[in-house]
């Protein structure tokens, strides 16, 4: 059975998670501690070296994130819990952690233990996409500067300027990044979609997803685009008007 703590400034919030775990997952996860601070946290998973950490982001006195820095590796799986802050949450996402939005329902949180069930990430994969996270969140602009990719091997971490396209291949997505390097990620395109930045990527067709920046030719009569590497990709009929109007405003 998988053991977490929860970490997490109102009592109110630790006693609901708590139960909801004892209720919906009690085969598959117990609480080892409950503790309304970072500086306890900390404490707490040196003592009991949980799976899971059910973080909360804002609290007072120190933000959640300061976790991180009392770990050189992160053996232990992050879920955070966070009333709706939408830039925060788009952090989250891109480096592709797991969260869960307050008031947690037991159905978002059964659907988080069987993703939990199938990851296969090791300390330093979680370390890196931890430092992907902060400095995101940290980030001065709205425009988050990497991401975190989940494969079959675990994460792989990328510079957001450096993603050329993106191909749907089933239910899955390849990327094709700067040197001529592309490989399988475990994200359908409309995912990705929905976590790169919209000024910068749009969708040409039902299959790909494109970084404006590196179009550098659109043959409208033909409907196709030329890249800056030499590739040539279609735009769907009824997505090139769309598409010249974001080139356009782009010039």
């Amino acid at each position: 059975m998988a053991t977490c703590i929860i970490i997490d400034d109102e009592k109110h919030a630790r006693v609901i998670l708590r139960q909801l775990i004892k209720a919906f997952l009690g085969n598959r996860l117990v609480v080892m501690e409950s503790v309304p601070s970072v500086a306890e946290g900390v404490a707490a998973i040196k003592r009991h070296n949980p799976d899971i950490v059910f973080l909360d982001i804002e609290m007072p006195g120190q933000n959640g994130f300061a976790l991180f820095d009392h770990f050189d590796e992160i053996p232990f799986q992050v879920v955070f819990c966070t009333a709706y802050e939408q830039y925060a949450i788009e952090a989250i996402k891109v480096a592709a952690f797991d969260y869960l939005l307050k008031p947690v329902n037991h159905d978002d949180l059964i659907t988080m233990m069987d993703r939990y069930g199938k990851l296969t990430v090791s300390a330093e994969g979680n370390r890196a996409r931890v430092n992907t996270l902060i400095n995101n969140y940290r980030s001065e602009t709205s425009i988050f500067n990497s991401i975190a990719f989940p494969t079959k091997d675990g994460y792989q971490m990328e510079k957001i300027p450096d993603i050329i396209y993106c191909r749907a291949q089933e239910s899955y997505c390849r990327v094709y990044l700067r040197g001529h390097i592309n490989y399988l990620v475990s994200r359908s395109l409309k995912q990705l979609e929905e976590i790169l930045p919209g000024d910068v990527f749009f969708r040409i067709h039902k299959s790909l997803l494109v970084n404006l920046n590196y179009v550098q030719n659109y043959r409208k009569a033909e409907n196709y685009i030329i890249l800056r590497n030499g590739e040539e990709l279609e735009v769907a009929h009824r997505r090139s008007e769309e598409f010249l109007k974001r080139l356009t405003r782009r010039s």
